[in-house]
């Protein structure tokens, strides 16, 4: 998968119902929302299962398949309208990564890309960040984050990274240890020509969106815009 090639008028980062914390409506809305908006191109990338379902906020793994078969039709259906993209935003695991997992996703010829986006981090006990204590969370998720963050870029799996920044989430003022993952983070995606995306979202909650770590980026990396949109509102033009 190659990095997403956005038209002048995208619409990027857009969830459905399947994840369980969207509007409930069907896919074609969206579809037709983003027309209204003046789109020309729309990219789906709902929270991508994973087998055995171990993690919420996310559609079953055995709704996959009408997530794919659904938006292939209606890309079909909308070709000579509007461009259908079809995508899956995750986060990057090891464990996951060992068994194929990625690979499977990836060799998928209805899915155009893979968007990275950490929300939780895979420790070294095979545990994972969200059951830390709150304190650990606090002083050392933007690490753990940023550390996978850089792991699922140099896997070569993904086609850009969603909201780096929100791996700063729990922190309350930018520090030079906050700047230093930033740096990595950053010139990975440099490394690897990946886009990094400003999330629209990100910028309506607190801590989420750090102009310090955009001021760091400056003009080293791409920049796409991304809506992470979850409901018909929140679909308009960038």
């Amino acid at each position: 998968m190659d990095r997403p090639v956005l038209s002048d008028r995208y619409v990027f980062h857009v969830h459905t119902r399947r994840c369980r914390h969207a509007q409930e409506i069907g896919d074609e809305a969206f579809i037709q929302k983003a027309l209204e908006a003046g789109a020309d191109s729309i990219w789906f990338t709902d929270h991508a299962p994973f087998p055995g379902d171990p993690f919420g906020h996310r559609m079953g793994y055995a709704e996959l398949e009408d997530y794919l078969s659904s938006l292939t039709e209606l890309k079909a259906g909308y070709k000579d309208r509007i461009a259908v993209h079809i995508g899956l935003e995750t986060e990057y695991f090891p464990s996951y990564d060992e068994a194929g997992y990625y690979r499977q996703l990836k060799d998928d010829p209805r899915i155009e890309l893979l968007l990275l986006g950490q929300h939780m981090a895979e420790d070294e006990t095979g545990g994972y960040s969200f059951d830390w204590e709150k304190e650990r969370l606090n002083e050392e998720e933007y690490t753990a984050l940023g550390n996978a963050i850089c792991r699922g870029i140099r896997s070569s799996y993904f086609s850009a990274v969603a909201h780096p920044d929100r791996s700063f989430r729990r922190r309350k003022t930018w520090t030079a240890e906050m700047a230093e993952i930033a740096e990595q983070i950053i010139m990975t995606a440099r490394e690897y020509g990946l886009p990094l995306e400003q999330n629209e979202t990100s910028k309506r909650h607190k801590h989420q969106y750090w102009e310090e770590f955009w001021q760091q980026a400056g003009d080293r990396v791409e920049i796409l815009h991304g809506l992470d949109a979850h409901y018909l509102d929140e679909i308009y033009l960038v």
